[in-house]
């Protein structure tokens, strides 16, 4: 097998309409055989919710599917996320993880409205709730509605001037301890996965230590490449990869067809050859 064919057909980071992305898991899984992706996975945030659909339209593809989530946690007061692979969907500690995470979000929900509210702006809780529909309920529900009732002129600007992480405060400080959740998880035979890592606020040594955190606590793999990630970045990641000890895990981070460089399948390549694969063992 050429080497670029390692990654090329490989896709374990996507979104559907279960969380904050634009297709449904059928779509999702119809677009990525267009794409002529081999082995996929569904990722939604905090939640598992269309797994069982994107599994039933693989098997009808002739798609191999990987069970996935994508996990809300913060390390030392940052916010970052992980990815749980190959997992059975009836694994009670992931879906308590799961459930737990889903009434943080409605929770934060909840004083994100109440914020707004201090800023002068009407209760929009009900609607974001409406609105956010079988998904994940969060910020863009928000921002969409007061670009709809006219308070800003764009989702850009909801941000920049109400939901940004300056405005949120203690709100960004809600999610589980990486700590707690990787003890949860780290005997449960699945891939644990840190998501692209360069888009966290960390320096590359303190990028480092959450590397030799996340590995100590049971974490055993890393996104090395992560939809249209800078090839510069892939090229530490890969090198970090080898040094901690932590599996490469590639993916689209797709979340709907916002332009040609968001697409299922797509991510910058990788290019170390020594650099250990998270899917390798998988059957």
């Amino acid at each position: 097998m050429p080497e670029t064919e390692r990654y090329r057909k490989v896709d374990l980071h996507s979104h559907s309409v279960c969380s904050d992305g634009r297709l449904t898991p059928t779509e999702l899984v119809d677009l990525a055989v267009e794409q002529q992706v081999s082995l996929f996975s569904l990722t939604d945030h905090d939640s598992i919710a269309g797994l069982e659909e994107a599994r039933q339209r693989a098997q009808q593809k002739g798609l191999v599917f990987i069970n996935g989530v994508e996990l809300s946690t913060q390390w030392k007061g940052i916010p970052l996320h992980m990815v749980a692979l190959d997992f059975d969907l009836d694994n009670h500690i992931l879906q308590q993880l799961v459930a737990n995470n889903q009434q943080v979000r409605m929770g934060r929900a909840r004083s994100i409205a109440d914020l707004l509210i201090k800023k002068g702006l009407p209760d929009l809780f009900d609607e974001a709730v409406e609105r956010a529909g079988k998904s994940q309920i969060g910020r863009p529900h928000f921002a969409s509605l007061l670009v709809e009732k006219g308070f800003v002129k764009d989702a850009n600007k909801a941000f920049d001037r109400y939901l940004g992480n300056k405005h949120l405060g203690k709100l960004r400080d809600v999610w589980p301890e990486l700590e707690t959740v990787l003890s949860a998880l780290a005997d449960q035979n699945m891939a644990l996965v840190l998501a692209h890592p360069k888009r966290y606020p960390l320096t590359v040594t303190k990028l480092k230590r959450l590397l030799a955190d996340f590995k100590q606590w049971g974490g055993n793999g890393m996104e090395v490449a992560s939809g249209n990630e800078r090839p510069d970045h892939v090229r530490l990641l890969e090198r970090l990869s080898v040094e901690f000890g932590l599996k490469a895990s590639v993916g689209s981070d797709y979340h709907g067809p916002f332009g040609p460089w968001m697409q299922v399948g797509k991510y910058t390549q990788i290019h170390e050859t020594s650099v250990q694969l998270v899917w390798q063992n998988w059957h």
